[in-house]
């Protein structure tokens, strides 16, 4: 990471293996290809257990570009009920690019760089407004020597960042200045293939960002992420996840070890303070969670996305506890 004045500035000499290396131009949105299951996406989640409060902006567009977003805001510090908001597929210009995306009341402008971002979306119960600047290069799944499996996307990144900005809740506003991720994919997307799968981020400040993805399809078990600490960014190889769960099969807190390409281990401890059920797909349900963690002994923030089949979630919420 380069500080340049209040702004991160990743620096891809941090990366254990440089190959691993992206290019910028993919920051943009991308020509996708002819088929149903073309899709790109973008979601940016922040994460403030100091006010009971989890959040993120998630935005799509598919290959004839028909594009939607959705806005969730939960966890006690909100209410009983979460504040969320979807904005229904419409077309949208072909030429309109990432860097002044624009849909109804939300707006999103990357710089193109992986460096930066503005994120703006207004509601009558809330509104977002935040700067995201990011303290590491992006992860491409692509770049990682096992790939990126052809039913996700044809390639993703991860990435965390310093996010700044406001949270208004009503008559209520929350300043921030706290961490976050962004995740952008473009390509294929099927959701049917997934079996289950725990998706992970977390960050102890702009010190340690820790991403992964423990998930079988198509019979078999895969892993995927990495680990920025002590000033180097290194593919996750192991991984090791315990998570527990309500009676609804709602995370309640986890616990994983993971070992990375330069031999380290990291541990994460995690109490959920709230979940959110998000549904891309009639055939996925994917549980949502805010938490404290603690990562290599260090207070920080964690996010778990669960995915179930909806059709066995309902099975077993139906009949068990076993």
């Amino acid at each position: 990471m380069v500080a340049r004045g209040e702004i991160f500035v990743f620096n891809n000499s941090v990366l254990a293996e440089p190959g691993m290396a992206i290019d910028t131009v993919h920051d943009e949105r991308h020509a996708l290809p002819d088929s149903p299951f073309s899709r790109e996406s973008i979601p940016y989640i922040v994460v403030l257990p100091e006010h009971g409060i989890a959040f993120f902006t998630y935005t799509w567009v598919t290959g004839d570009s028909v594009a939607g977003a959705a806005l969730a805001v939960f966890g006690p510090g909100v209410g009983d009920a979460p504040i969320q908001q979807r904005l229904a597929d419409r077309p949208v210009p072909a030429d309109m690019g990432f860097d002044d995306w624009r849909i109804d009341s939300f707006r999103m402008a990357q710089d193109l760089k992986f460096d930066h971002a503005q994120i703006f979306w207004e509601t009558p119960e809330a509104t977002v407004d935040f700067s995201f600047e990011a303290f590491h290069p992006p992860y491409s799944y692509g770049a990682d020597p096992r790939g990126c499996p052809t039913y996700c996307a044809n390639d993703r990144i991860e990435q965390s960042g310093r996010a700044r900005g406001t949270l208004r809740l009503g008559d209520r506003v929350i300043e921030f200045d706290a961490t976050g991720h962004r995740d952008h994919s473009w390509g294929t997307r099927d959701w049917v293939p997934f079996q289950q799968y725990e998706w992970f981020v977390g960050q102890v400040g702009s010190d340690i960002a820790v991403h992964f993805w423990h998930f079988h399809a198509l019979g078999k078990e895969h892993r995927r992420g990495y680990v920025f600490k002590d000033g180097l960014m290194s593919r996750v190889e192991t991984i090791d996840v315990d998570v527990d769960y309500d009676d609804q099969y709602r995370q309640t807190g986890y616990r994983a070890e993971l070992v990375d390409a330069a031999g380290r281990t990291t541990r994460i401890e995690a109490e959920v303070f709230d979940t959110y059920l998000l549904a891309p797909d009639p055939s996925i349900s994917l549980i949502e969670s805010g938490a404290r963690a603690v990562i290599d002994g260090k207070a920080g923030v964690g996010w778990m996305e669960c995915a179930w089949p909806t059709d066995y979630l309902a099975h077993i919420r139906a009949n068990g506890p076993y």
